[in-house]
Formats: structure tokens, C-alpha cells, sequence
């Protein structure tokens, strides 16, 4: 690990556990790191991390104050949507199931400072085209959304917050989908997690599924284009917050089923090296994988949050036939890397990605 990510990842574990450091940085150092910060969407973490630890001067200290104050503003304005949205799905009869991220800042030390994305609600495919409208109802969207009947979610925009409506939790790579689809109708009819958000209650998924999902959220943008640490933040605290009410065997014969426990425990010793998870709250810990995780590890650094940085190199020429053959090359460069890292699940994604090109 270079001193560039050392360096990074040393503060944002900091900030993750509400710690503070002996360190001190300069203005190379500080650019550097804020904008990591950025790439990974973790910059209350590490302004948190910076500013507790005095790492910088008075005057940065006030410009991530108010980055700080920023980033508390539009957790505010999510849970404000959210209880908006949650109550007018109940006022119909229609009980909600809030997926990872907001509802995952709550397990975090301090709430606040995980950076906001959108909100994503599990409704079902019975009350899939039902909840759709009483939320479109409720847009001041200048453009209307588009009801995406056979699509995994909908979008609809309340006050600036992108709400993804969800028939289905997830949609894997065709191998592996119907196994993960009667996992998750199973694990999202049975019980539910009551969490307190601001003015709201609301369900989230029991704790054994919750591990999963949140893990494959990770896992598949990672391997589509590139995945942010602000998601392994969420992870990492989850799963320390819920270490004793996950059912272990359970987890694993999921994990089995879908052909995950190596990428869970390539990304375990990430969060357990990196960002401070005790390697006891890890399921399935094992550091034999160390030398595979340093090279997700450098992907991760080197293409930020959903692939960003690689992305952007990549722009669009206006020639359709040029534009869909580089893609085709873009995707087949990138998971030459995976493939041989991860087998089969890696091919098994790569092969429905070429096949939606065809």
C-alpha cells in the first residue's frame, strides 16, 4: 500500500470510529487526500477525521466546517423525503422496506457524517405500479420519470432527492438471479428491523439478508465499474452493529449459493485491515486472501465511486458504432482484471454484460 492510500485510509478509520490523530499534513498532502475524499464520497468522514485531529490549518479547518454543516443539511433533507415518502406509501396500505443507505447511516458513530446518495425503497411487484404514483404524485421534479415496468426500479424525484422505487431488491447475472430471487422474496416477507430515522419508523430488512445485500451492493458495482468506499464504510459498520444478530450458517449458505464467499472475504480483510472492524465481527474472516484484496484495493483507490475516474476518460464521440465498440473494449480491458481474480461469478457478469451489447 503506497503512503497516498495509507494515508487516506488511516483517517477515514479514524473518522469511521469517531477517533483522533497525531498527524499534521501539508497543502500537497491535504489536496491529495480530499480528493480521495471525493472520489470515494467520504468527505464528512475525513473532515471530521482532519478537523478533531487539528491536521490542518485554521482557515481549512473552517472550509470543512462548512462542508460539514453541508453534508448534516442534506442528510436532514433525505430524512425529511423520506418520511414524506414512507407515510404517503402507508396512508395507501403499502408498507415500504428502506435498503441499505440511509437506513445504514443510522449504525454509523456518527450519522451525520456519512454523505448522503439516494433513497431506495423495496415495495414489491404487487404494489410495484401502485406505489410509483402516489410517489410521482408527490414530485416537483421539472421533468416527470419515466414508470419502468419490467426494470429492477423506478426513479422519482421529491425536492431534489432521487427516491429508487424496487420491484426487486436485486438483479444478479442470470446464473445466479433466480437463486438470489428466492432468497430475497423469502428474507423480505419474513420479519423486519424497526429503525427510528428522524421523525420516522421505518422496516428494514432482517439483519442475516441485510449482510448479504448490503455486501452484494459492493460487490456489484465493483465489478461493473468500480465501487466507492463510503459503501464498505456502510458495510463495516453494519456489520459491527449487528454482530450478534446474524445467523452465521445462514449467511454462509447463501454466500455459497451465489458463489460469494470469496469476493466477501477478499473485501473482509479491507474492512478489517483498513477501517478497524474487529477481524471477530468479520464472518468468515481469512487473511490468506490479503495479496488479493491489495489489488481490489488499488482498483478502488485508482477508479473512485461506480468507476468515475476510469469513466471519464472514456468520452462519448458522437459516432454510435464507434462508442458501442469501445464500450465493448472498456468492459472486456476491465473485467480481464476481475476474471482471473474472481472466476466464474466475475465471467458470469461479464458474460450478461456482452450479451446486452449484442
Amino acid at each position: 500500500m503506497d503512503n497516498r492510500t495509507g494515508l487516506f485510509c488511516s483517517l477515514l478509520k479514524a473518522g469511521l470510529w469517531n477517533e483522533t490523530l497525531e498527524i499534521h499534513l501539508d497543502k500537497d498532502e491535504f489536496k491529495s487526500v480530499w480528493n480521495d475524499a471525493t472520489r470515494q464520497v467520504t468527505r464528512g468522514l475525513i473532515a471530521s477525521a482532519l478537523v478533531s485531529s487539528n491536521a490542518v490549518p485554521p482557515k481549512v479547518v473552517d472550509r470543512l466546517q462548512d462542508q460539514l454543516l453541508k453534508i448534516a443539511g442534506e442528510n436532514l433533507k433525505m430524512g425529511s423525503v423520506l418520511t414524506k415518502s414512507v407515510s404517503a406509501l402507508r396512508k395507501e396500505g403499502i408498507e415500504p422496506v428502506l435498503l441499505k443507505g440511509h437506513g445504514v447511516a443510522s449504525y454509523y458513530k456518527v450519522p451525520m457524517l456519512r454523505e448522503s446518495g439516494d433513497i431506495d425503497l423495496y415495495v414489491g411487484q404487487e404494489n410495484y405500479r401502485k406505489a410509483f404514483d402516489i410517489l410521482d404524485a408527490l414530485s416537483d421534479a421539472p421533468e416527470s420519470f419515466v414508470f419502468e415496468e419490467k426494470e429492477k426500479h423506478s426513479h422519482v424525484e421529491i425536492n431534489g432527492i432521487l427516491i429508487e422505487l424496487h420491484q426487486y431488491s436485486d438483479v444478479l447475472s442470470p446464473k445466479y438471479d433466480p437463486t438470489y430471487q428466492r432468497i430475497s422474496d423469502d428474507c423480505l416477507r419474513g420479519s423486519f428491523v424497526t429503525l427510528q430515522l428522524d421523525d420516522c419508523s421505518v422496516s428494514t430488512p432482517e439483519a442475516t439478508f441485510n449482510a448479504l445485500y448490503i455486501f452484494n451492493h459492493i460487490w456489484s458495482h465493483y465489478i461493473a465499474a468500480g465501487v466507492g468506499f463510503r459503501q464498505i464504510c456502510d458495510w463495516t459498520m453494519f456489520l459491527h452493529a449487528n454482530r450478534d444478530a446474524i445467523d452465521i450458517d445462514k449467511l454462509a449458505r447463501m454466500l455459497d449459493a451465489l458463489d460469494m464467499l470469496k469476493p466477501w472475504k477478499v473485501f473482509g480483510v479491507i474492512a478489517v485491515d483498513l477501517l478497524g472492524l474487529p477481524a471477530s465481527e468479520m464472518p468468515f474472516y481469512d487473511d490468506s486472501v490479503r495479496r488479493l484484496a491489495s489489488k481490489v484495493l488499488r482498483m478502488i483507490m485508482k477508479e473512485g465511486n461506480f468507476g468515475h475516474e476510469w469513466k471519464a476518460r472514456w468520452s462519448e464521440s458522437g459516432n454510435r458504432h464507434w462508442d458501442t465498440f469501445r464500450h465493448f473494449f472498456i468492459i472486456s480491458w476491465r473485467y480481464a482484471k476481475v476474471i482471473p481474480m474472481f472466476g466464474d461469478i466475475a465471467f458470469q457478469e461479464y458474460k450478461s454484460k456482452i450479451i446486452s451489447y449484442l
